[in-house]
């Protein structure tokens, strides 16, 4: 198995399935097989649930073999092949869970067998929303299956239990429902007509978007996911606003959207950090003259990535800012709420604010997210 693993890694076979892989796949299989009823007859759970879940990772290199690319070398659609050997996966995961009975019995495996069986869902359901089998499915088919093996995934992925493997949970589960809330975002701009399918996918990523924001507060080293989520929140409640017809509608989910940027104050000050410790770097080495700046450490820095969320936060909070003070303008002339004209005049300080730093084209990525930050507490106040 762990020579067809390394084909595989090798790219091998990029061009098909050899017959040297299927040999040793083979062999693999009935090297597993044969293990597998010896320790069953004697009656050695532990062992014989090891070799169920070797099998299943066997399956799973074999489904990965299957997937299909086009004359230009890009993935194709996700296969019935590949559908195949990822169901064998799970139905071995399932028999070594089913041989260990419960946790108690041997808790690391346990353990271990949940997180690949979690992981075995995990990769159907990216792989089948993100290489549609459009060609053979309908599209509300594909959604209710990519959500089953989704919410199958969660089952067996345990956030709460303390351990060493809790923050890959906890990342896979607000991945999940970060990917279900985008999917339902997106069935709703595609849904047309149906006022009950258009109510049932709101909710739905409503839901999803709360709880994957929930996940991954919990997480310090995944800001731009952090942030990414944050602002297709803000895209939520503005295409929302799009189809509402009363200013006093809009003016709500406006605040509504406004109130999602103002809680991004902690990914910010994540990245801010991160910012700020590469900045160190790079002035500790030209005063070494070292010669050119160390990378950073962090394996979840990004600077480019960075730099894109930070320019679609502005671009968001700037039009929000904007639609605000026109709304509240209106409403001023007709109302003359004292609370309404403090608001007012904290829109347009922090919308001025914006646009003088956006136009600064030398200040730096730091000085941008210290400006934005700024600003946040300053409208949360």
């Amino acid at each position: 198995m762990n020579q067809s693993a390394a084909m595989q890694t090798e790219g091998t076979g990029s061009k098909g399935i050899t017959a040297l892989e299927q040999e040793l796949w083979k062999k693999s299989f009935s090297y597993f097989e044969k293990g597998i009823q010896d320790f069953e007859t004697i009656e050695d759970e532990t062992n014989a649930a090891l070799l169920l879940c070797n099998t299943g990772r066997l399956m799973r290199l074999c489904a990965q073999a299957h997937a299909t690319t086009g004359a230009n070398l890009k993935r194709g659609e996700f296969s019935p092949e590949e559908a195949l050997y990822y169901n064998k996966a799970v139905d071995y995961y399932l028999r070594a869970m089913r041989s260990l009975t419960r946790w108690e019995k041997h808790p690391a495996v346990w353990d271990s067998v949940k997180w690949e069986l979690s992981t075995t869902y995990f990769t159907m359901a990216t792989l089948e929303q993100d290489y549609a089998p459009l060609s053979r499915k309908a599209q509300e088919l594909i959604e209710r299956e990519v959500a089953d093996f989704m919410m199958k995934s969660l089952k067996y992925c345990d956030t709460h239990t303390e351990s060493a493997r809790q923050p890959l949970c906890q990342y896979r589960a607000a991945t999940i429902h970060h990917r279900l809330a985008s999917m339902y975002h997106n069935s709703l701009r595609n849904q047309v007509g149906d006022d009950h399918f258009r109510k049932q996918y709101r909710s739905l990523a409503d839901l999803h978007y709360n709880k994957a924001v929930k996940l991954f507060h919990l997480l310090k080293d995944a800001p731009c996911e952090l942030l990414r989520v944050q602002l297709e929140r803000v895209a939520f409640s503005e295409f929302q606003m799009a189809n509402q017809n009363s200013n006093a509608s809009k003016l709500k989910t406006l605040s509504s959207a406004l109130d999602i940027i103002i809680n991004s104050e902690y990914p910010f000050q994540l990245i801010q950090s991160e910012l700020a410790c590469v900045q160190a770097q790079q002035s500790d080495c030209l005063e070494h003259r070292e010669g050119n700046a160390p990378e950073n450490d962090s394996s979840t820095f990004n600077e480019e990535e960075i730099l894109k969320l930070v320019n679609m936060f502005e671009t968001r909070l700037t039009f929000l800012l904007f639609q605000l003070i026109k709304l509240l303008t209106t409403k001023r002339k007709s109302s003359g709420i004292i609370d309404d004209q403090m608001a007012l005049k904290n829109y347009k300080y922090a919308y001025s604010t914006l646009l003088r730093a956006t136009a600064d084209k030398d200040t730096s990525l730091l000085q941008r997210v210290e400006v934005i930050l700024s600003l946040l507490k300053q409208l949360s106040s």
